[in-house]
């Protein structure tokens, strides 16, 4: 007959707990520790730095015991966005938001910076008449974190 221990199973449970937050400390901080040696802490608690250019640089690191976290390059005057998600596995998704007076799109591209969403033909035109600006943030967000590695 097996006995069942309450003690032994109460251990059992916080070294899963212990792993469990153990291995999602070291794998966020590694994936993450690039892009904050970039962009520090600032006097809020936060990742961010602002730029004379006009750009801000942003790191949001994953949330507890979430494995997505994102970065971002905002062009402040015209209040465009490029919003990176590294990959756990290895490489990016991207987004981006155009601001076009008053409206903002969110579109969605690959590593090639194309839209994913080629049905969408508004979505299409916007960011072929965006390229410009979609291209200028992908190459700041390089010119900081060198993404490309």
């Amino acid at each position: 007959m097996i006995r069942i221990n309450g003690k032994r199973i109460f251990l059992f449970i916080i070294v899963v707990f212990v792993i469990f937050n153990l291995s999602w400390l070291i794998i966020t901080t590694i994936k993450y520790n690039k892009f904050v040696k970039v962009v520090p802490k600032n006097e809020d608690g936060l990742y961010l730095m602002f730029k004379e250019d006009g750009y801000s640089y942003g790191v949001k690191k994953p949330d507890y015991l979430q494995y997505t976290g994102n970065l971002s390059v905002s062009n402040m005057e015209k209040g465009d966005v490029l919003i990176i998600w590294p990959l756990l596995s290895g490489g990016y998704e991207y987004g981006f938001i155009l601001r076009e007076e008053d409206r903002g799109y969110e579109i969605y591209v690959d590593e090639n910076m194309e839209p994913l969403y080629k049905d969408d033909v508004n979505t299409i035109q916007v960011f072929e008449e965006h390229k410009e600006k979609v291209e200028e943030l992908f190459y700041k967000a390089n010119e900081v974190w060198n993404l490309e590695e």
